[in-house]
């Protein structure tokens, strides 16, 4: 197997701690992003990022340092087909476990040569030393890119670029570039860097008409322009051209933002845009926010939280609403299912901060805290246990959703005697209740097939699931 060296940056991120209350310390978690650039013929050209924070690795005495192991795998499906797969493996190094204290990430990329369609992707990480193992799902949609019309590649956002001419897996036209796989920016890592690949751009005969333009926007949450930096005039290399660019966020509130290319071609006056999401996340502004709230009665800080929910809605689309609700239906009456069954896209628009709004279990403040933690819920799920249907409809995912986190999970890996089961415990519910459930298909999709809460599955013979043959 192939060894690729990793590259250790030492910032401060925040996801993966969401999902820490859910995973245990030892759990295998990871990150994942990909990007794709104009290739050869009628493929498409993808880059494929995963990271994994050090404490999530066990670590092994090795010639008087310490050695992490770990190997991943990416496979492509479509139509339930193997199309393309690649394994490959990596190690780290440290002098000290006490390097390994606080939120350190490495990083691995590979790539891929695909015509364009719709994937079915799963990424899996395991853990050479402990034996844990994680595996992610999700399906991606690659758009073919036109021969002829002026065309931007994805945004790949990276927590470094630096010039280079080393030729290693995050080497990119000159470039050392290693990318920021959940594109959360902050006061660790306050410089937005990213990449872009352009093409098609117009070489005309006359040497003097040679320019094109390039403007960066920022966009806020309801895609209106928060901030945009001058046109930067460059001179064409080609018919294609590389953007590398970057600029500081330490004063951006934190929130969910968009960053947007715009490139217009002066030989031909065509005009191309990319956009692409990205996170800011300030520890500071919670506090300044709780101070202002303060301030404010009840009345209107609860009217404020409406107004901010019907923001987000104004902005979304048909079908992430309706996604959204999907997911909410496991808390929604009735009435409030065939009312939404109703409504066409402004009225969903309209009927969502209502519906959230009803159970604010703190309207006091600005936040609709209910809906927050729900939403998080709902994307853990989407992406934990995500197999062939979406996370949130998966057994875990509805526990997750209706009980919250658990306060405690059991593992216990497959055998030859047993199949793979978890146990989900929830201490202060009910007087302490507990969900059993089993990878029955050995899919790595686990069922319910036990639990002690009223009105959910109750079986005292479940463990006849571990073992059917028996």
């Amino acid at each position: 197997m192939k060894y690729i060296k990793i590259i250790v940056l030492f910032i401060f991120i925040l996801p993966g701690f969401l999902f820490a209350q859910l995973t245990e310390k030892n759990e295998l978690t990871f990150n994942y992003d990909y990007a794709t650039f104009k290739s050869q013929g009628d493929y498409i050209y993808l880059e494929w990022y995963v990271s994994v924070f050090t404490n999530y690795l066990k670590y092994i005495e090795f010639e008087n340092r310490y050695r992490a192991e770990f190997s991943l795998e990416v496979d492509f499906y479509q139509n339930d087909s193997l199309v393309n797969v690649k394994r490959w493996g990596n190690i780290n190094y440290v002098d000290s476990l006490a390097q390994l204290e606080g939120n350190q990430k490495l990083y691995s990329t590979n790539n891929f040569f695909l015509h364009p369609g719709e994937y079915d992707v799963t990424t899996t990480i395991k853990d050479i030393n402990s034996g844990n193992s994680k595996k992610l799902q999700t399906t991606i949609s690659l758009e073919e890119y036109s021969a002829q019309d002026l065309v931007m590649s994805d945004i790949q956002f990276a927590s470094s670029i630096h010039s280079d001419t080393v030729k290693n897996q995050y080497y990119k036209n000159g470039y050392q570039i290693i990318p920021n796989t959940d594109r959360f920016y902050g006061m660790g890592l306050p410089m937005l860097m990213f990449y872009a690949e352009i093409y098609n751009l117009k070489v005309p005969d006359e040497v003097d008409n040679t320019d094109y333009s390039i403007t960066y926007s920022v966009l806020n949450s309801n895609e209106e322009i928060f901030r945009t930096f001058p046109a930067r005039v460059k001179h064409k290399p080609g018919g294609s051209a590389v953007e590398v660019g970057g600029f500081n966020i330490i004063t951006f509130p934190s929130g969910t933002y968009y960053l947007q290319l715009q490139v217009n071609d002066s030989t031909n006056d065509r005009s191309v845009s990319q956009r692409a999401k990205f996170f800011v996340y300030r520890p500071g502004d919670f506090d300044q926010e709780q101070q202002q709230t303060q301030e404010m009665s009840p009345e209107l800080v609860a009217e404020r939280s409406v107004r901010v929910l019907q923001g987000i809605y104004t902005n979304m689309e048909e079908d992430e609403i309706d996604n959204e609700f999907g997911a909410a239906t496991y808390i929604a009456t009735k009435e409030e299912q065939s009312i939404f069954k109703t409504l066409d896209l402004k009225g969903k628009q309209n009927f969502m901060p209502q519906f959230w709004a009803k159970r604010d279990q703190t309207p006091e403040t600005p936040q609709n805290e209910y809906r927050d933690s729900y939403i998080a819920r709902m994307r853990m799920a989407e992406r934990e246990f995500r197999g062939f249907k979406k996370g949130w409809k998966s057994d875990e995912g509805r526990i997750l959703l209706m009980y919250g986190i658990p306060d405690e999970i059991e593992r216990f890996p497959s055998s030859n005697e047993n199949r793979a089961y978890r146990s989900w415990h929830y201490f202060s519910i009910q007087g302490g209740i507990q969900f059993i459930f089993v990878d029955r298909r050995g899919w790595g999709e686990y069922e319910l097939v036990h639990s002690t809460a009223r009105g959910e599955l109750y079986d005292e013979e479940w463990t006849r699931w571990l073992n059917p043959n028996k």
